[in-house]
């Protein structure tokens, strides 16, 4: 097992893999990953196949490998032999600096810390999606009977978000920004992004971001102010794209979070939680 820098040839056998396989969705697609992360590079296995793509950067002038933001988990798009996983997942942990998160199929599970993200099955009439709503949501979307959704621009969008949360959000710096920016520029030229707000007659008081590729959903941010806390804003802004999507689309990814408060309010429309495995390397500072 050995790794590569990325040159056209390696690039174009991955862009193959994941365009002939289903089970790879919006963030295992190229042109996704390297807006969002600037350099990688490839994992051979002893067949010389490509097994995993996996970002690198510089990190005290030693090579790091850690995990891009915005990229939840990264795909496994060779081989899924268990030989294969377990030597992958050994080659890995020998780097210093690495600390990332893998799609793990279920049936080839291995003794790794997990994460969690939130699943909603879609592919169904609005009113049985509502069904599987927790009573509390209920209750939100009647406080919220005078809102309207409607579509915003991407740079509405942000400027809400950041209004909300400020300028730096944990990881979310300028830099960051200017990634997620470019990410959504080049998905709506390909008419995969979304941008949805909440209004309250003419006050935006929710607004989130969705990708959409193949019949997946995915739910990438959303926020909402004091005023829109007050009428369940976010709970409504949900329930209006799963009524405008509910039968285009097979699944509706959250995408997730560790932290419970927000895992537990995805849940309440009916999202189960799916996991995948978190690999780290020597130093456990990263």
């Amino acid at each position: 097992m050995r790794m590569l820098a990325e040159h056209p040839d390696l690039r174009r056998q991955y862009e193959q893999i994941v365009a002939s396989d289903p089970r790879f969705g919006f963030f295992a697609q190229v042109w996704v990953q390297d807006c969002l992360h600037l350099q990688w590079q490839y994992i051979l296995n002893q067949d010389e196949r490509i097994l995993f793509r996996i970002p690198v950067q510089k990190k005290w002038g030693l090579s790091a490998y850690l995990q891009p933001l915005f990229i939840r988990s990264l795909d496994i798009i060779g081989s899924n032999c268990k030989e294969d996983l377990a030597a992958l997942l050994a080659f890995l942990k020998k780097s210093n600096f690495l600390h990332l998160n893998m799609t793990l199929s279920k049936d080839l599970q291995f003794p790794l810390a997990k994460g969690k993200f939130q699943v909603l099955q879609l592919g169904k009439p609005i009113n049985e999606l509502r069904q599987g709503y927790a009573e509390n949501i209920k209750r939100s979307l009647k406080k919220a009977k005078e809102l309207r959704m409607a579509e915003v621009s991407y740079a509405s969008f942000q400027t809400f978000f950041i209004a909300q949360k400020g300028e730096n959000l944990g990881n979310l710096n300028a830099a960051a920004w200017e990634r997620l920016e470019k990410l959504v520029a080049l998905a709506q030229t390909k008419e995969t992004a979304y941008c949805f707000g909440a209004f309250d007659q003419e006050q935006l008081v929710a607004a989130g971001l969705f990708f959409k590729w193949q019949d997946q959903l995915y739910f990438m941010k959303g926020t909402l102010n004091n005023d829109g806390k007050k009428v369940g804003a976010l709970a409504f802004l949900i329930d209006a794209v799963l009524e405008k999507f509910s039968l285009n689309f097979q699944t509706l990814d959250f995408i997730g979070s560790n932290q419970e408060s927000i895992a537990a309010f995805y849940r309440k429309f009916g999202a189960i939680d799916q996991t995948y495995g978190i690999v780290k390397g020597r130093i456990p500072l990263v």
